[in-house]
């Protein structure tokens, strides 16, 4: 029985997978998507360099935030894509199919977040060339199974924020204007473009509640040429915040799916 149940779960992964890619290109044609990712990136990262260009902070060099804004792209792109997932069903009419499936809804969502983790992984992988050929980023360093797997631990802790904010999106007409303050606090508080020792004291431990402050610790260390063992803290930290998240989005699922089962909003876009 448990190995049936395992294959089955994998199929609604695989199939709740196929599905999200189907409808995200129902809703956005590809050569947005694709310009989407190529190029969004490309200028925050642009923006951000010139201002710490004009600034002249030695602390601050454009090498530190460029390489702050390609850890800060995949887990912006993880995040705005999990959290507009109920909006997209809803767009392309499936939302009322998905309430009435047998299958819960954190099954189903984490099937279709998997293809948002892969286009993360593109995303993250263009804003590196970005940063190594246009703004001359140095990585001779680096090592990189360390920045791999950093990455890949980054977009499991963002895509649990990602499905908390797609379960309020469940009720609400869209998750994504929870997702953009979210995405703007991150770029404030979580050391993309200034060290978090330059927050206040009141703020810092909010700061370090968040996973993507952690995610951009160990990339600045990993670009200095940090083995596993010096980055250890900051993967765990991701991993236990990413857990939490997901554990919490499971029950916010839950829960949301009830009120939206009592108002009768499936298809509210």
């Amino acid at each position: 029985m448990e190995s049936f149940n395992l294959r089955h779960t994998a199929r609604v992964l695989a199939h709740s997978s196929s599905l999200s890619v189907r409808n995200t290109f129902a809703a956005i044609p590809w050569w947005l998507w694709l310009s989407q990712v190529l190029f969004t990136s490309l200028f925050a990262m642009a923006f951000f360099a010139f201002v710490a260009d004009f600034a002249a902070n030695p602390e601050v060099t454009v090498a530190y935030v460029v390489l702050g804004n390609s850890i800060q792209s995949i887990a912006m792109v993880t995040l705005y894509s999990i959290a507009n997932l109920p909006a997209i069903e809803k767009h392309v009419g499936t939302m009322p199919v998905l309430i009435a499936s047998p299958v819960g809804l954190f099954t189903l969502f984490t099937g279709m977040a998997l293809f948002q983790i892969l286009a993360g992984f593109l995303t993250v992988t263009v804003s590196l060339g970005y940063a190594v050929f246009i703004f001359g980023l140095d990585l001779s360093t680096m090592h990189f199974s360390v920045m791999a797997v950093i990455v890949v631990i980054t977009a499991f802790s963002m895509a649990g924020l990602g499905m908390m904010i797609g379960a309020i999106g469940i009720y609400l007409r869209t998750g994504m204007i929870i997702a953009s303050v979210i995405s703007y606090i991150g770029l404030v508080l979580c050391g993309v473009n200034f060290p978090v020792s330059y927050l206040p004291g009141w703020l810092q431990p909010v700061s370090y509640s968040l996973p993507l402050t952690y995610a951009v610790e160990a990339a600045r260390l990993a670009a200095e040429g940090a083995s596993f063992a010096e980055v250890m803290p900051q993967l765990q930290m991701m991993a236990i915040l990413g857990v939490a998240m997901l554990i919490l989005s499971w029950f916010m699922l839950r829960g949301f799916e009830r009120m939206v089962r009592k108002r009768g909003s499936y298809e509210a876009f």
